[in-house]
Protein backbone atom coordinates (compact mmCIF):
# COMPACT_ATOMS: atom_id res chain seq x y z
CA UNK A 1 0.00 0.00 0.00
CA UNK A 2 1.08 3.63 -1.15
CA UNK A 3 1.79 5.37 1.76
CA UNK A 4 -0.33 9.15 2.16
CA UNK A 5 3.00 11.63 1.79
CA UNK A 6 4.23 9.17 -0.21
CA UNK A 7 4.73 11.03 -3.86
CA UNK A 8 2.75 9.73 -6.74
CA UNK A 9 5.57 9.99 -9.26
CA UNK A 10 9.77 10.39 -8.00
CA UNK A 11 12.11 11.14 -10.60
CA UNK A 12 15.62 10.82 -8.73
CA UNK A 13 18.55 12.45 -10.76
CA UNK A 14 17.91 11.17 -14.04
CA UNK A 15 19.92 10.74 -16.95
CA UNK A 16 20.21 10.63 -20.20
CA UNK A 17 22.66 10.90 -23.16
CA UNK A 18 22.82 9.92 -26.89
CA UNK A 19 25.57 9.30 -27.93
CA UNK A 20 28.39 12.14 -26.56
CA UNK A 21 25.29 14.40 -25.89
CA UNK A 22 23.87 14.93 -22.76
CA UNK A 23 20.34 15.51 -22.63
CA UNK A 24 19.11 15.45 -19.24
CA UNK A 25 21.31 16.14 -16.92
CA UNK A 26 20.56 14.60 -13.52
CA UNK A 27 17.03 15.52 -13.31
CA UNK A 28 14.99 15.01 -9.88
CA UNK A 29 11.12 16.39 -9.09
CA UNK A 30 8.09 14.87 -7.29
CA UNK A 31 4.63 14.74 -7.68
CA UNK A 32 2.13 14.04 -5.58
CA UNK A 33 -1.01 12.68 -5.93
CA UNK A 34 -3.69 15.03 -7.47
CA UNK A 35 -1.53 17.23 -8.78
CA UNK A 36 -0.55 18.71 -11.88
CA UNK A 37 2.70 19.38 -12.57
CA UNK A 38 4.53 20.73 -16.20
CA UNK A 39 8.17 20.80 -17.47
CA UNK A 40 8.55 24.30 -19.51
CA UNK A 41 11.60 24.89 -21.69
CA UNK A 42 12.51 25.65 -25.32
CA UNK A 43 13.04 23.25 -27.62
CA UNK A 44 16.01 21.47 -27.68
CA UNK A 45 16.17 21.60 -23.57
CA UNK A 46 15.13 17.49 -22.71
CA UNK A 47 11.89 18.03 -21.73
CA UNK A 48 10.33 15.61 -23.65
CA UNK A 49 12.98 13.37 -23.64
CA UNK A 50 12.53 13.37 -19.74
CA UNK A 51 8.88 12.40 -20.46
CA UNK A 52 9.43 9.89 -22.68
CA UNK A 53 11.53 8.19 -20.21
CA UNK A 54 9.13 8.58 -17.55
CA UNK A 55 6.43 6.84 -19.79
CA UNK A 56 8.69 3.61 -20.53
CA UNK A 57 9.83 4.98 -24.16
CA UNK A 58 13.17 5.39 -23.19
CA UNK A 59 16.16 3.86 -20.93
CA UNK A 60 17.78 5.68 -18.29
CA UNK A 61 21.77 5.90 -17.84
CA UNK A 62 21.59 6.60 -14.49
CA UNK A 63 18.98 7.64 -11.32
CA UNK A 64 15.68 5.80 -11.07
CA UNK A 65 11.77 6.52 -11.96
CA UNK A 66 9.11 5.39 -9.20
CA UNK A 67 5.09 5.73 -9.78
CA UNK A 68 3.37 4.64 -6.95
CA UNK A 69 6.62 3.81 -5.06
CA UNK A 70 7.66 1.18 -7.50
CA UNK A 71 10.43 1.40 -9.19
CA UNK A 72 9.46 1.57 -13.10
CA UNK A 73 13.17 2.80 -14.16
CA UNK A 74 16.87 2.53 -13.51
CA UNK A 75 19.69 0.77 -14.84
CA UNK A 76 19.01 -2.46 -13.59
CA UNK A 77 15.01 -1.84 -14.26
CA UNK A 78 12.47 -1.45 -17.41
CA UNK A 79 9.36 -1.58 -16.89
CA UNK A 80 7.23 -1.67 -19.95
CA UNK A 81 5.23 1.34 -21.16
CA UNK A 82 2.05 -0.87 -20.99
CA UNK A 83 2.84 -1.98 -17.38
CA UNK A 84 3.46 1.55 -15.83
CA UNK A 85 -0.75 2.21 -15.42
CA UNK A 86 -0.05 5.29 -17.40
CA UNK A 87 -2.31 7.66 -19.65
CA UNK A 88 -0.80 9.44 -22.77
CA UNK A 89 -2.01 12.48 -24.35
CA UNK A 90 0.06 13.27 -27.42
CA UNK A 91 0.26 16.28 -29.51
CA UNK A 92 -1.19 15.25 -33.12
CA UNK A 93 -4.26 13.93 -30.76
CA UNK A 94 -3.44 10.12 -32.48
CA UNK A 95 -7.35 9.48 -32.88
CA UNK A 96 -8.60 6.39 -34.51
CA UNK A 97 -10.11 8.10 -37.90
CA UNK A 98 -12.46 4.63 -38.45
CA UNK A 99 -14.09 5.16 -34.83
CA UNK A 100 -16.54 7.18 -33.51
CA UNK A 101 -16.18 9.51 -30.37
CA UNK A 102 -17.31 6.79 -28.50
CA UNK A 103 -15.16 3.96 -29.83
CA UNK A 104 -12.06 6.07 -29.21
CA UNK A 105 -13.10 6.43 -26.01
CA UNK A 106 -13.66 2.86 -25.09
CA UNK A 107 -10.58 1.83 -27.11
CA UNK A 108 -8.29 0.90 -24.05
CA UNK A 109 -11.21 -0.53 -21.85
CA UNK A 110 -11.12 -4.22 -23.72
CA UNK A 111 -11.43 -6.06 -21.02
CA UNK A 112 -14.29 -4.79 -19.41
CA UNK A 113 -17.80 -6.41 -19.93
CA UNK A 114 -19.96 -4.41 -22.13
CA UNK A 115 -22.23 -2.67 -19.48
CA UNK A 116 -19.48 -1.31 -17.51
CA UNK A 117 -17.83 -0.38 -21.01
CA UNK A 118 -20.15 1.47 -21.92
CA UNK A 119 -21.18 3.35 -18.47
CA UNK A 120 -17.28 4.26 -18.25
CA UNK A 121 -17.22 5.43 -21.85
CA UNK A 122 -20.67 7.43 -21.32
CA UNK A 123 -18.81 8.86 -17.84
CA UNK A 124 -15.75 10.51 -19.65
CA UNK A 125 -17.75 11.38 -22.21
CA UNK A 126 -19.81 13.78 -20.31
CA UNK A 127 -16.30 15.01 -18.40
CA UNK A 128 -15.24 16.29 -21.56
CA UNK A 129 -18.25 17.74 -22.38
CA UNK A 130 -18.85 15.76 -25.70
CA UNK A 131 -22.13 14.60 -25.40
CA UNK A 132 -23.79 15.59 -28.22
CA UNK A 133 -20.35 14.28 -30.81
CA UNK A 134 -20.54 10.91 -29.09
CA UNK A 135 -21.19 9.08 -32.52
CA UNK A 136 -18.98 11.68 -34.56
CA UNK A 137 -15.80 10.51 -36.18
CA UNK A 138 -12.15 12.44 -35.94
CA UNK A 139 -12.73 14.67 -39.53
CA UNK A 140 -16.17 15.67 -38.50
CA UNK A 141 -14.89 17.64 -34.93
CA UNK A 142 -12.97 20.69 -34.47
CA UNK A 143 -9.41 20.71 -33.41
CA UNK A 144 -10.50 21.47 -29.60
CA UNK A 145 -13.20 18.80 -29.73
CA UNK A 146 -10.32 16.03 -31.14
CA UNK A 147 -7.90 17.12 -28.01
CA UNK A 148 -10.72 16.58 -25.45
CA UNK A 149 -11.56 13.06 -27.07
CA UNK A 150 -7.45 12.27 -26.64
CA UNK A 151 -7.66 13.42 -23.50
CA UNK A 152 -11.07 11.37 -22.42
CA UNK A 153 -9.14 8.11 -24.16
CA UNK A 154 -6.40 8.34 -22.11
CA UNK A 155 -8.47 8.79 -18.74
CA UNK A 156 -10.76 6.56 -19.69
CA UNK A 157 -8.41 3.44 -17.99
CA UNK A 158 -7.88 5.45 -15.26
CA UNK A 159 -4.40 5.52 -15.22
CA UNK A 160 -2.24 6.66 -11.98
CA UNK A 161 -0.70 9.23 -14.06
CA UNK A 162 -1.21 11.28 -16.95
CA UNK A 163 1.42 12.69 -19.36
CA UNK A 164 0.52 15.13 -21.97
CA UNK A 165 3.04 15.73 -24.58
CA UNK A 166 2.49 19.82 -26.02
CA UNK A 167 -0.94 19.14 -26.10
CA UNK A 168 -2.39 22.60 -27.41
CA UNK A 169 0.16 23.01 -30.23
CA UNK A 170 -1.95 22.42 -33.16
CA UNK A 171 -4.05 25.12 -31.69
CA UNK A 172 -4.95 28.69 -32.45
CA UNK A 173 -4.15 30.93 -29.86
CA UNK A 174 -8.33 31.78 -28.48
CA UNK A 175 -8.95 28.01 -28.38
CA UNK A 176 -5.60 27.26 -26.82
CA UNK A 177 -6.56 29.26 -23.90
CA UNK A 178 -9.49 28.29 -23.35
CA UNK A 179 -8.74 24.50 -23.32
CA UNK A 180 -6.22 25.14 -21.29
CA UNK A 181 -8.42 25.99 -18.26
CA UNK A 182 -11.32 23.16 -19.61
CA UNK A 183 -8.06 20.55 -19.18
CA UNK A 184 -7.15 21.83 -15.70
CA UNK A 185 -11.01 21.26 -14.37
CA UNK A 186 -11.60 17.96 -16.13
CA UNK A 187 -8.15 16.44 -14.14
CA UNK A 188 -9.10 18.05 -11.15
CA UNK A 189 -12.58 16.74 -10.92
CA UNK A 190 -10.96 13.50 -12.40
CA UNK A 191 -8.48 13.71 -9.38
CA UNK A 192 -5.41 12.96 -11.98
CA UNK A 193 -1.76 13.33 -11.25
CA UNK A 194 -0.60 14.46 -14.30
CA UNK A 195 2.88 16.32 -15.82
CA UNK A 196 2.40 18.19 -19.09
CA UNK A 197 5.58 19.17 -21.02
CA UNK A 198 5.31 22.88 -23.11
CA UNK A 199 7.03 25.50 -24.45
CA UNK A 200 4.37 28.19 -24.13
CA UNK A 201 4.51 29.59 -20.34
CA UNK A 202 0.52 30.85 -20.64
CA UNK A 203 -0.27 27.22 -20.89
CA UNK A 204 2.02 26.22 -18.11
CA UNK A 205 0.58 28.48 -15.74
CA UNK A 206 -2.79 28.00 -16.88
CA UNK A 207 -2.68 24.03 -15.84
CA UNK A 208 0.09 23.12 -13.51
CA UNK A 209 0.53 23.39 -9.91
CA UNK A 210 3.67 23.17 -10.15
CA UNK A 211 6.15 24.13 -13.18
CA UNK A 212 9.59 23.20 -13.47
CA UNK A 213 11.43 25.31 -16.03
CA UNK A 214 14.45 23.51 -17.84
CA UNK A 215 17.17 24.37 -19.83
CA UNK A 216 20.11 22.22 -21.34
CA UNK A 217 18.70 19.49 -19.28
CA UNK A 218 18.89 21.24 -16.09
CA UNK A 219 15.74 21.92 -13.89
CA UNK A 220 16.70 25.35 -12.77
CA UNK A 221 13.56 25.73 -10.77
CA UNK A 222 10.64 23.86 -9.90
CA UNK A 223 7.93 26.56 -8.05
CA UNK A 224 4.84 27.63 -8.34
CA UNK A 225 3.55 29.85 -11.65
CA UNK A 226 3.68 32.96 -9.11
CA UNK A 227 7.07 32.19 -7.58
CA UNK A 228 8.50 31.64 -10.82
CA UNK A 229 7.46 34.88 -12.86
CA UNK A 230 8.28 36.94 -8.87
CA UNK A 231 10.79 34.85 -8.16
CA UNK A 232 13.15 33.43 -10.64
CA UNK A 233 15.78 31.69 -9.30
CA UNK A 234 18.33 32.01 -12.32
CA UNK A 235 18.68 34.70 -15.17
CA UNK A 236 17.91 32.34 -17.94
CA UNK A 237 14.76 31.85 -15.68
CA UNK A 238 13.93 35.82 -15.34
CA UNK A 239 14.51 36.52 -19.16
CA UNK A 240 12.44 33.51 -20.32
CA UNK A 241 9.22 33.46 -18.32
CA UNK A 242 7.26 36.27 -18.85
CA UNK A 243 7.69 39.87 -20.54
CA UNK A 244 10.67 41.65 -18.47
CA UNK A 245 13.85 43.49 -18.99
CA UNK A 246 17.27 43.16 -17.30
CA UNK A 247 19.50 46.21 -16.62
CA UNK A 248 22.36 46.86 -14.83
CA UNK A 249 22.21 48.45 -11.16
CA UNK A 250 24.77 49.02 -8.38
CA UNK A 251 23.50 48.56 -5.01
CA UNK A 252 23.60 51.84 -2.73
CA UNK A 253 22.42 50.61 0.46
CA UNK A 254 19.69 48.78 2.50
CA UNK A 255 16.88 47.65 0.09
CA UNK A 256 18.07 50.66 -2.79
CA UNK A 257 19.80 50.10 -6.35
CA UNK A 258 20.62 53.01 -8.96
CA UNK A 259 20.17 52.05 -11.75
CA UNK A 260 18.87 53.55 -15.49
CA UNK A 261 15.57 54.03 -14.03
CA UNK A 262 16.67 55.92 -11.65
CA UNK A 263 16.98 55.21 -7.12
CA UNK A 264 15.04 52.12 -6.92
CA UNK A 265 13.78 50.96 -3.47
CA UNK A 266 12.56 47.81 -2.42
CA UNK A 267 13.05 44.29 -0.61
CA UNK A 268 16.14 42.45 -2.31
CA UNK A 269 15.74 39.25 -3.60
CA UNK A 270 19.04 38.38 -2.19
CA UNK A 271 21.79 40.11 0.40
CA UNK A 272 23.73 42.33 -1.84
CA UNK A 273 26.73 44.63 0.35
CA UNK A 274 27.05 48.22 -0.87
CA UNK A 275 28.51 48.65 -4.41
CA UNK A 276 27.87 45.12 -5.16
CA UNK A 277 27.46 45.42 -9.28
CA UNK A 278 23.93 43.55 -9.61
CA UNK A 279 21.44 42.78 -12.93
CA UNK A 280 18.28 43.84 -11.57
CA UNK A 281 14.69 42.46 -13.26
CA UNK A 282 12.14 44.65 -14.26
CA UNK A 283 8.84 43.71 -15.32
CA UNK A 284 6.59 45.99 -17.74
CA UNK A 285 4.02 46.08 -15.03
CA UNK A 286 6.52 48.04 -12.97
CA UNK A 287 7.25 50.96 -15.60
CA UNK A 288 4.76 53.34 -15.25
CA UNK A 289 4.41 56.64 -17.69
CA UNK A 290 5.07 59.96 -15.70
CA UNK A 291 5.37 63.60 -17.15
CA UNK A 292 6.62 64.91 -14.22
CA UNK A 293 9.61 62.66 -13.76
CA UNK A 294 13.18 63.35 -14.29
CA UNK A 295 13.94 59.65 -15.68
CA UNK A 296 13.18 59.78 -19.39
CA UNK A 297 13.14 57.39 -22.29
CA UNK A 298 12.46 57.50 -25.71
CA UNK A 299 9.78 55.14 -27.52
CA UNK A 300 11.53 52.38 -29.74
CA UNK A 301 8.78 49.92 -30.60
CA UNK A 302 4.85 49.71 -29.74
CA UNK A 303 2.68 47.13 -29.86
CA UNK A 304 -1.10 47.77 -28.98
CA UNK A 305 -3.19 45.32 -27.18
CA UNK A 306 -6.89 46.99 -26.98
CA UNK A 307 -6.77 48.22 -23.50
CA UNK A 308 -3.80 48.66 -23.17
CA UNK A 309 0.16 49.28 -25.23
CA UNK A 310 3.38 47.62 -24.31
CA UNK A 311 6.21 49.90 -25.20
CA UNK A 312 9.89 49.14 -25.73
CA UNK A 313 12.22 52.15 -23.98
CA UNK A 314 15.38 53.44 -24.75
CA UNK A 315 16.96 54.48 -21.34
CA UNK A 316 19.60 57.29 -21.26
CA UNK A 317 22.12 54.01 -20.33
CA UNK A 318 21.05 52.82 -23.84
CA UNK A 319 19.50 49.38 -22.09
CA UNK A 320 15.81 49.02 -22.79
CA UNK A 321 12.86 48.63 -20.75
CA UNK A 322 9.27 47.66 -21.42
CA UNK A 323 6.49 49.85 -19.89
CA UNK A 324 2.55 48.71 -20.08
CA UNK A 325 0.26 51.53 -20.32
CA UNK A 326 -2.75 52.47 -21.06
CA UNK A 327 -4.27 53.07 -24.47
CA UNK A 328 -5.32 56.46 -24.44
CA UNK A 329 -1.54 57.66 -23.76
CA UNK A 330 -0.77 56.91 -27.29
CA UNK A 331 3.27 58.01 -27.56
CA UNK A 332 4.48 57.81 -31.29
CA UNK A 333 7.49 56.50 -32.31
CA UNK A 334 10.73 58.13 -31.50
CA UNK A 335 9.21 60.29 -28.98
CA UNK A 336 10.38 60.93 -25.24
CA UNK A 337 8.46 60.21 -22.62
CA UNK A 338 8.90 60.51 -18.63
CA UNK A 339 8.74 57.62 -16.56
CA UNK A 340 8.65 56.01 -13.31
CA UNK A 341 9.44 52.40 -11.66
CA UNK A 342 7.65 51.28 -8.58
CA UNK A 343 9.97 47.88 -8.20
CA UNK A 344 8.25 46.66 -4.54
CA UNK A 345 10.50 43.51 -4.84
CA UNK A 346 14.00 44.25 -6.31
CA UNK A 347 14.79 40.58 -7.95
CA UNK A 348 18.11 40.91 -8.29
CA UNK A 349 21.32 38.79 -9.53
CA UNK A 350 25.07 39.66 -8.98
CA UNK A 351 26.92 40.58 -12.33
CA UNK A 352 28.49 37.00 -13.23
CA UNK A 353 26.09 34.93 -12.13
CA UNK A 354 26.27 31.51 -14.06
CA UNK A 355 22.59 30.84 -15.53
CA UNK A 356 21.70 26.80 -16.13
CA UNK A 357 24.67 24.64 -16.21
CA UNK A 358 25.72 21.55 -14.39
Amino acid sequence: MMLVDQPLLGVVNVQKSFGQQRVVKGVSLELAKGEIGCLLGPSGCGKTTLLRIIAGFESVQGGRVLIGGSEVSSLATMVPPENRNIGMVFQDYALFPHLSVSENIGFGLGGKDVRAKTQAIDKFVELVGLEDAKNAYPHELSGGQQQRVALARALAPQPSLLLLDEPFSNLDVTLSEKLTVEVRDILKEAGITALMVTHNQFEAFAVADSIGVIFDGVICQWDSAYNIYHSPKTLDVARFVGDGAVIKGVVTGGGQVSCGLGELRGDLSLPCENGCEVELLVRPEDVFHDDGSAVVAEVMHKSFRGSNILYKLKLSTSETCLALVSSHQNHSLGSTIGIVADVGNLVVFPVGTASAGE
